[in-house]
């Protein structure tokens, strides 16, 4: 049995996140954001708040209501402190995959613009 232990470079856990460039479209206009991965999602996919509200105003959308209000649990465990309550569905676009009308949970995700998860 080994009782060694490795131990990285501080550096090493404060890496940049994966992030990848992704676009939304309507019929007529695009939208070019940077959005994280994270295939361990269970929220799905998240959009910022503040850049739902550009995407509205430019797709000359309104956000839709959820049936029901949602609360999500962030990686350190913790519950949100506000209810996500709209989405929008936008088609999205990363590199050469495209999905038509994808659910975007509208919600405050810190520094990111939106936050792809579960398809």
């Amino acid at each position: 049995m080994c009782n060694q232990v490795e131990v990285l470079p501080e550096e090493n856990y404060f890496e940049k996140p994966f992030l990848i460039n992704a676009s939304l479209t309507s019929l007529s206009n695009s939208f070019s954001l940077r959005s994280l991965i994270d295939s361990g999602s269970a929220a799905y996919t998240l959009i910022h708040d503040r850049l739902a509200d550009k995407v509205c105003k430019e797709f000359g959308i309104q956000p839709i209501s959820l049936a029901k209000e949602k609360l999500i649990r962030g990686y350190d465990g913790k519950l949100s402190k506000k209810a996500i309550t709209h989405k929008i569905l936008p088609n999205l676009t990363v590199g050469s995959h495209k999905k038509l009308s994808v659910p975007m949970l509208i919600a405050d995700i810190g520094h990111h613009e939106a936050i792809l998860g579960k398809p």
